[in-house]
């Protein structure tokens, strides 16, 4: 499906890009500061030294291995052998931060000053042997990112619109004050989005090709769609996607005695692995379709087989109103006003979005803040264009021969204009 998607000429990211080794040593970093407060002042002085270039290296490096970790996600395997020795680092980060805890009771509990002298020196010298190993990995690291052509960049992609980035920005902010406030356990990230919910039929006769197995139906014909904020124990940033059906959809419901009932689906963001966009329904093969698709891949633990974890596809795309007959009218006035409103609204109804790229917006700088865990105006700007770029060449290049293919015929057009 992967593939297929990537052919289809969409905008890819992949969201499993967790800043692993950053989130590590932010704990260690806080375990030193604790250590220092516990110690004579001339001891301090010294650690303190090094924990801010402990800090500084970390800081330099991970921006680096978060990108190999992208690109080798990407499909480049090449970048095994450097894999193994960034996770090989942030086990000696983890294992770093255990030992500074207990180094600081040792301190906290010593009776005799030389038992507190030899503690410090015992994290001076844990600092100093974590700062050579991270010195040692560094050059294969730029090795590495030399030798695959990869570099980090800071620019804004060229499929990014400023305007909507700014807007699920702001909203994203909104939440996070919001969140501080309320006492609620949900609080939502910008507005309800009204689409269409797609979902995934395999065609397993014998004799299809393996493009033609794949067929997209609709599912919900009108459904809203909300990202929410939680509360969490174990992170301060949690969120989830909310899809709600609407029977008010132009459809025929059976509804009687609760034989047919709106459905309601629900999955956490850290579930997204791959997010798909395109700005036609032709990434689904829907011919017909010519506005904006989402596509989400979510993955999650199978607790039966746990080698071979649950995937789920959720397609959405911008709901369309039939157009009026005039066979008959609508039943209940409040259905009349609500399409009335939706009219004067380009199809949406009021607090209401239909902005498909919005909606992706707001998922990519909430997945980024869950998995940094700190607020998306505190990430750095090469983090950030890790979770905005697209990974996918074929969507530019395709985009930009649309655009010129365009340019040309307009060029050749003959306007008559009246004098």
């Amino acid at each position: 499906m992967d593939e297929l998607l990537a052919k289809a000429g969409s905008q890819a990211v992949t969201f499993a890009i967790k800043s692993g080794v950053s989130l590590a040593s932010s704990f260690a970093i806080k375990t030193i500061a604790n250590f220092v407060t516990q110690i004579p002042k001339s001891d301090a002085k010294r650690i303190e030294y090094l924990r801010a270039k402990l800090e500084n290296r970390i800081e330099i490096v991970s921006s680096a291995i978060d990108l190999i970790k992208l690109v080798a996600a990407r499909g480049n395997t090449n970048l095994e052998s450097t894999l193994r020795l960034t996770r090989d680092l942030k086990d000696e980060i983890d294992s770093f931060d255990k030992k500074m805890i207990n180094l600081t009771d040792k301190v906290r509990q010593s009776k005799t000053g030389k038992s507190q002298e030899l503690a410090i020196k015992s994290v001076e010298s844990y600092i100093e042997d974590l700062l050579t190993r991270i010195e040692e990995v560094t050059p294969f690291i730029n090795l590495a990112l030399t030798t695959t052509g990869t570099h980090l960049s800071t620019t804004l992609p060229e499929q990014v619109s400023p305007g909507l980035l700014l807007q699920a920005s702001n909203y994203v902010i909104e939440s996070n004050a919001a969140r501080l406030k309320a006492s609620n356990v949900e609080v939502q990230v910008g507005p309800s989005f009204q689409t269409t919910i797609f979902s995934v039929f395999y065609n397993l006769s014998p004799g299809v090709s393996s493009k033609a197995r794949i067929i997209w139906k609709e599912d919900m014909r009108r459904a809203y769609i909300k990202v929410l904020r939680i509360k969490s124990k174990t992170t301060p940033f949690k969120y989830k996607l909310r899809i709600e059906q609407s029977f008010n959809d132009e459809r025929y419901h059976n509804v009687e005695d609760g034989e047919e009932v709106p459905q309601v689906i629900e999955f956490n963001l850290d579930q997204i692995s791959k997010l798909f966009f395109s700005v036609s329904g032709k990434l689904l093969r829907l011919e017909e379709r010519d506005t904006p698709v989402l596509v989400l891949k979510t993955t999650k633990p199978n607790l039966e087989d746990k080698d071979s974890p649950e995937i789920n596809w959720y397609a959405f795309g911008q709901y369309d109103i039939l157009p009026r007959t005039d066979s008959g009218e609508k039943e209940e006035e409040e259905e009349e006003e609500e399409e009335e409103e939706e009219e004067t609204n380009n199809g949406c109804p009021a607090s209401y979005s239909c902005s498909i790229s919005l909606l992706e917006h707001i998922i990519r700088l909430s997945t980024l803040q869950e998995n940094d865990r700190k607020s998306v105006l505190e990430v750095n700007d090469e983090r950030l264009s890790i979770y905005l770029n697209n990974e996918n060449p074929v969507a530019v290049t395709t985009t930009k021969k649309e655009v010129d293919n365009v340019a040309k015929q307009i060029k050749h057009l003959n306007l008559n204009v009246p004098s």
